[in-house]
């Protein structure tokens, strides 16, 4: 079951169904497993098995476009590994509450060059038990850019266990340069946390149809100004 809600920041939300295509962040969906390298097996899981099949896990420091900024890693979940939930694109997603090393919520990031303009960050999160305090995600885009946070179930906007709730956020960059965008566990450090896949950045242009709105209420105010003149 998958779910929508929309959070603007700096910029009204008709920008956001105008949304590029351009992806920026690489490696969002957690596909490309090309360098994955674990910090240290946890159940005996290898990487050939995160690679190609299914119901398996393990934590890392670093995967393809992404790296630990803080806590035990980046947790890799494939899909079967719980019976409630898979990916919401292919076969891998990130859980940030890590397992082992003192079930230590953790933080991952990745720096993205951005140039002056309207963006969109969107991503898909889904919490893992019933219990919003455990569940809690920390998304952010340094420099002031952006920050928010969601958790679940029901405690955000509807979000379910077992559901996938897009999450899309507005923010302005006003001096184009290198930024870094940020996820964090902030609920409580279980080994039980929120679920992210699927992260995207990508430019809002102004609509069209925008641009032409005020020629047009220009061109209405010149043709009634016409009509009481006659």
């Amino acid at each position: 079951m998958l779910k929508a809600i929309a959070i603007a920041s700096c910029a009204g939300a008709a920008l956001l169904a105008a949304g590029s295509a351009n992806a920026m962040i690489i490696n969002g969906d957690f596909e490309d497993v090309s360098t994955l390298d674990p910090t240290g097996l946890v159940k005996g899981n290898q990487l050939s098995k995160l690679a190609t099949t299914g119901s398996s896990w393990d934590v890392f420091d670093e995967i393809t476009g992404w790296k630990t900024a803080s806590g035990a890693g980046i947790e890799v979940q494939t899909n079967r590994t719980l019976g409630s939930i898979d990916a919401h694109s292919g076969q891998h997603y990130i859980e940030l509450d890590s397992h082992p090393r003192n079930n230590s919520n953790s933080s991952m990031e990745q720096d993205v060059s951005l140039g002056e303009g309207t963006y969109a960050l969107s991503f898909w999160y889904s919490p893992r038990t019933g219990n919003a305090d455990s569940n809690k995600i920390d998304y952010s885009i340094s420099g002031g850019l952006l920050s928010g946070f969601i958790t679940g179930p029901d405690a955000s906007l509807g979000t379910a266990v077992g559901t996938w709730t897009l999450v899309r956020a507005l923010f302005e960059v006003q001096s184009a340069g290198d930024y870094t965008l940020t996820f964090a566990a902030a609920g409580k450090q279980d080994s039980y946390g929120g679920f992210i896949d699927t992260v995207n950045i990508t430019a809002v242009p102004i609509p069209a149809a925008g641009l032409l709105l005020p020629a047009g209420l220009g061109l209405l105010g010149y043709a009634s100004r016409r009509r009481k003149a006659r």
